[in-house]
Formats: C-alpha cells, sequence, structure tokens
C-alpha cells in the first residue's frame, strides 16, 4: 500500500468509527411505562415515569336502610378504577370489612352510585352518626371518606 493513501484511509476509518459511535450512543432515554424499572435499551436507564395518581371522591351519599348506604362516587383520574373492597368503621371504632367485594369499575371522569352493605351485627347505619368508609382500588390505592 502507498505511504500517501494510509493517512487519508486511517482518517476515514478513524471518521467513520467516531460517526458509529456517535450514532449508537445518541439515542435518547425513553419514558418507560409508569413505574417501570426496566428499559427496552440497557445503556438508557428509564426516565422517572410515575403512574397517575388515583383520585376517586365522594360527591353525595345516602342512607337508604340501616344495613346500605350509596355513596356517589365520582372518578377524577385518567383511568378506570376498579373497587375490590372496602371497611366501614362507627364513631365507636367498630368495624366492618368486606375485603372480598367484586365492586365496580369507575369509569375516568363519571360518577357513579356505589351501594355498601353491611351485616348490620355490629352497628347499623343511622342519620346524625358518623362513619368511616374506606374503599380499596385494585392497584391497592385507598380512599377514605367520612360520612355524617
Amino acid at each position: 500500500m502507498n505511504k500517501n493513501t494510509l493517512g487519508p484511509l486511517a482518517v476515514a476509518i478513524i471518521g467513520v468509527a467516531a460517526f458509529g459511535t456517535m450514532l449508537a450512543f445518541s439515542e435518547q432515554p425513553t419514558a418507560c411505562p409508569c413505574n417501570s424499572p426496566s428499559s427496552p435499551n440497557p445503556w438508557y436507564p428509564c426516565l422517572h415515569n410515575p403512574c397517575p395518581k388515583e383520585t376517586l371522591s365522594v360527591k353525595s351519599y345516602q342512607i337508604n336502610t340501616p344495613t346500605n348506604l350509596t355513596l356517589n362516587i365520582i372518578n377524577a383520574g385518567a383511568s378506570p378504577k376498579a373497587l375490590i373492597a372496602y371497611y366501614v368503621k362507627n364513631s365507636n371504632g367498630s368495624q366492618y370489612a368486606n375485603s372480598s367485594w367484586p365492586g365496580p369499575t369507575v369509569p375516568p371522569e363519571i360518577a357513579i352510585s356505589v351501594n355498601i352493605l353491611i351485616d348490620g351485627r355490629v352497628f347499623t347505619f343511622q342519620t346524625g352518626m358518623s362513619y368511616t368508609v374506606t374503599i380499596v382500588t385494585s392497584t391497592y390505592d385507598q380512599f377514605t371518606f367520612t360520612i355524617t
């Protein structure tokens, strides 16, 4: 090989290698699914991408019978919320639990009526008394409401 071509050839090879390296590492970190610890590219960790916070609130309520309370719940979040359990506590601290409730799914930006049933053995719903209702979603977030 000619001495005059080695210099430009070496520069070209180094330039191609440098350009290839720049291309390989120029990929920007990507947002991964919410709360995901893994990234599709092992060179770049996930950007912090928390899940949207669930937000349920009670718009109104009605004591229907001594064992039936209806809550009008609105989901102010961006995704549906499946309700899986509820706990009701009276002002004396007595509690009723329904931990395997096949509750409804509350669509985003929609209010629905939810019946909270208790067995009436430990306490009953009475107008003028105070109750704490805790509802658990399928993502195990808990929402607590005070009914007076």
